[in-house]
């Protein structure tokens, strides 16, 4: 046995004598650098068997054992269960370990240097130490991870199948009142709320981690303060719920679709929210890919949340535009100018503005407009403005191809 080898197991007997005292210092440093875990006694109590478990564990090897020949604390796992239930970060529990080290460290370097050895005996002796201690450190904080993430996944897995099973509930009328069902979901909903769907291709890469960044860019975009409750009733969909009323919602094009419902209060409007929302969804997802926007609201599509955004709207938008509804830039540009003047009150000189187009253009358009459908506005003026809304949401899902 070398001289190294011999002194650190020396020390390591040394040290095993008085190893609970060295855990009450440990425990002071984790005190001072994570208080969060001395608030609950249960947590209180297996850190302090942690501790002192790993300490131990640590000395036996020092002693020469080989690293896999010692077991790890039964302890640790069950602490790390416990900090994944309390939703208390993986950082923490590795923050500990880096603590516990660090003063376990300086009480074998402190004998180290007081053991008379030479300089590079005492040299060799902190190398070997060092190396001891961040492999015990770096296989026991591995093994924590492992079971914090089983225990957190898990954990959330239950939770957000009781929270869904709560939601369907309360969307189908049920779920109690309003105080039983905000305890149940741990979240308002007396109050106002906006409800959004938000849904990724299933061809997507990673679609669950597209969808939380989806949900946490809405958020961020209606200014909220509070986290929206969010419910997964399949891998690529989210159904969430943001505090307030809600406002203009700008968002890169992604592979994630948002639909928003518009803001309800109270279960009432948690509910009719919701299904203005889905409507809107079922919408957007019978347009042309072409033709979808990242974020679509119930005030973009109006009057087309009434009606049949499949083969019978096709056929209706056909037989009131003619053959505006051809699928091609110039009737494309036609359909634009008449919906412009339409939305100006009949205006050439609002359309104009709106298109930053010359007021001759505009009237050039219109009459065009009028020519390609085959008749003039007359008297259902209203039809053409759902029509030109259907050909701008929907896209090729209405328009007729081109020859």
């Amino acid at each position: 046995m070398s001289t190294v080898t011999a002194l650190l197991a020396r020390l390591a007997t040394e040290v095993h004598g008085d190893v609970e005292a060295l855990g009450a210092r440990v425990l002071v440093e984790i005190d001072a650098g994570l208080p969060e875990l001395g608030r609950d006694p249960r947590v209180r109590e297996l850190l302090v068997a942690t501790v002192q478990g790993s300490l131990e564990g640590a000395l036996v090897v020092l002693t020469g054992r080989a690293q896999d020949d010692v077991p790890l604390p039964p302890v640790a796992g069950e602490l790390a269960r416990r900090l994944a239930q309390q939703g208390v970060p993986v950082t923490v529990v590795l923050r500990a370990y880096r603590l516990g080290q660090s003063v376990f460290q300086q009480e074998l370097i402190g004998r180290i240097a007081g053991s008379g050895l030479g300089t590079t005996e005492v040299g060799d002796a902190v190398r070997a130490l060092t190396a001891v201690a961040f492999g015990y450190v770096d296989r026991v904080s591995e093994e924590m991870v492992a079971v914090h993430q089983a225990e957190r996944d898990g954990w959330v897995r239950r939770r957000d199948a009781a929270r869904l099973a709560m939601v369907d509930a309360v969307l189908a009328g049920r779920g109690g009142t309003v105080t039983e069902v905000e305890a149940a979901l741990g979240h308002p909903v007396a109050g106002e709320h906006l409800a959004a769907v938000l849904w990724v291709d299933p061809d997507a890469p990673d679609p669950g981690r597209a969808l939380e960044r989806a949900v946490a860019d809405v958020g961020a975009a209606l200014g909220c303060t509070r986290a929206p409750l969010v419910v997964a009733p399949d891998a690529v969909t989210s159904w969430a719920w943001y505090p307030g009323t809600g406002g203009p919602v700008t968002l890169p094009p992604g592979p994630v679709s948002v639909a928003l419902g518009g803001p309800g209060r109270g279960l009432d409007g948690f509910r009719g929210a919701h299904r203005r929302a889905r409507r809107v969804q079922e919408v957007v997802t019978a347009a042309a890919p072409a033709a979808r926007l990242p974020v679509t609201t119930a005030d973009d599509l109006g009057p087309l949340l009434l009606l049949d955004a499949g083969t019978l709207l096709a056929d209706r938008v056909a037989e009131i535009l003619g053959d505006l509804a051809i699928d091609d830039e110039q009737h494309a540009r036609l359909r634009d100018t008449l919906a412009a003047y339409l939305r100006g009150g009949g205006s050439l000189v609002a359309a104009a503005g709106e298109l930053h187009l010359h007021k001759n253009t505009v009237q050039y358009r219109l009459r065009r407009a009028e020519e390609v459908r085959g008749r003039p506005l007359g008297d259902d003026r209203l039809d053409v403005e759902v029509a030109l809304l259907a050909c701008r949401v929907l896209g090729a899902t209405v328009l007729r191809p081109a020859d």
